[in-house]
């Protein structure tokens, strides 16, 4: 190498050296895109909008929401895994989505490996919504009401591999009961056909229900949390309703791409933090149906594997099959 390209190469690799962590540390000077891997309305569609007002006070730029779904979350997931780690493209993901990701076929990045985490946001519970018509008003007669008719019952969730058609197809066995999976492109699908009765049955997640159980155009029979929620206090627990083995709940976090520079995870998982605990945040998350969850990126990355080892023996249990 000439002596005039050495001194390039070195020029450019102090360059690099320095001016990184400066432009970390001023981190953030533009718009930030949040991917929502899932349609509007959802559960993480709905969180994501009411932090976005409130991290876009805390750090100084517009958070800007972009829902990109699919795939059972993986082609948003996808566009963060593939963007530029600088702090300016990030997830909201479900810790299910993650788990359920690591087993489908032919998804173009490690979910794992693919991002950096920043902080968990909230827990929240699975319920089994039917039409307010149905005759079923318990999970004890719904159950009674499948296993006089075997096939005829069709439960609908948001999409082959959901976390709700993994809880579904979990109530199917532990109940004993044979009712058709209905996949939809989304929640708010779901909720929309059974008000109106094109199908009798649903599980979602609960803070995407929220709106048309409060209107009494739905009605809850079970959360799948042990014990009951402060959001639908009426409502039991699939434990209280005789299924003692259905306890499941999902989680929900913010991730950046691999490579992130620490400074910017640091300063972000701090304002997430300081949002996901303040006093406005939680009442309005409570109300939702959210538990307000703030966990490091150290015990995030724990539960991420964890997660992934539970989801994958209930897809073995429950035989459902991922595309």
């Amino acid at each position: 190498m000439s002596r005039s390209k050495r001194f390039t190469v070195s020029v450019l690799l102090l360059f690099g050296f320095v001016v990184a962590p400066v432009v970390a540390a001023d981190y953030p000077v533009r718009p930030i895109r949040l991917i929502v891997p899932y349609p509007p309305g959802g559960t993480l569609d709905i969180l994501a909008r009411g932090i976005g007002p409130e991290l876009t006070t805390q750090l100084g730029q517009p958070i800007v929401i972009e829902n990109r779904p699919g795939a059972a979350g993986a082609i948003g997931a996808d566009v963060v895994a593939k963007a530029t780690p600088d702090g300016y493209t990030l997830l909201i993901g479900g810790g299910s989505g993650t788990a359920v990701q690591a087993l489908l076929r032919n998804v173009p990045y490690d979910p794992v490996k693919a991002f950096s985490p920043i902080g968990t946001l909230a827990t929240f519970p699975s319920v089994l919504i039917v039409n307010s018509a149905t005759p079923a008003k318990s999970v004890q007669e719904l159950i009674a009401l499948a296993k006089a008719s075997p096939g005829k019952l069709s439960y609908g969730s948001p999409g082959t591999g959901n976390i709700n058609n993994l809880v579904g197809e979990l109530f199917k066995s532990l109940a004993g009961v044979d009712i058709v999976h209905v996949p939809y492109k989304g929640a708010a699908l779901v909720i929309t056909d059974v008000v109106a009765g094109h199908v009798p049955v649903g599980f979602v997640l609960l803070p995407g229900a929220m709106g048309q159980l409060r209107s009494g155009k739905l009605r809850a029979l079970a959360v799948t949390t042990e014990e009951r929620v402060s959001a639908v206090p009426d409502v039991p627990s699939m434990r209280e309703a005789g299924v003692r083995d259905l306890v499941l709940f999902d989680w929900s976090g913010l991730f950046a791409p691999a490579g992130t520079p620490t400074t910017v995870i640091t300063r972000l998982g701090a304002e997430v933090k300081k949002v996901v605990l303040s006093p406005q945040m939680r009442q309005r998350s409570v109300e939702q149906g959210f538990e307000p969850k703030a966990l490091s990126v150290e015990e995030m990355a724990a539960l991420i594997k964890s997660d992934a080892d539970k989801w994958a023996r209930i897809v073995k249990q429950t035989g459902t099959r991922l595309e």
